[in-house]
């Protein structure tokens, strides 16, 4: 095999090698911020529901500098 030869059939091998790779690393980055995207917007719609809806009182706190004894 000569030089030439080593060199075309090598060439199309690594194309393939780097457009597999590619489209892994697509899916699974695409996999990745997509659930991260839908946990987020989930924690904020149940955040926002527990806010809205939840019946919590504050307790007032005697704060350290009042003039109130």
């Amino acid at each position: 095999m000569t030089q030439q030869g080593a060199k075309s059939v090598f060439l199309p091998l690594l194309l393939l090698w780097l457009a597999v790779h590619a489209v892994l690393l697509a899916a699974l980055l695409g996999l990745k911020f997509l659930l991260t995207k839908s946990m987020v917007l989930a924690l904020l719609l149940v955040a926002g529901a527990v806010f809205l809806f939840a019946r919590v009182r504050a307790i007032p706190r005697k704060l350290s500098h009042s003039p109130v004894v």
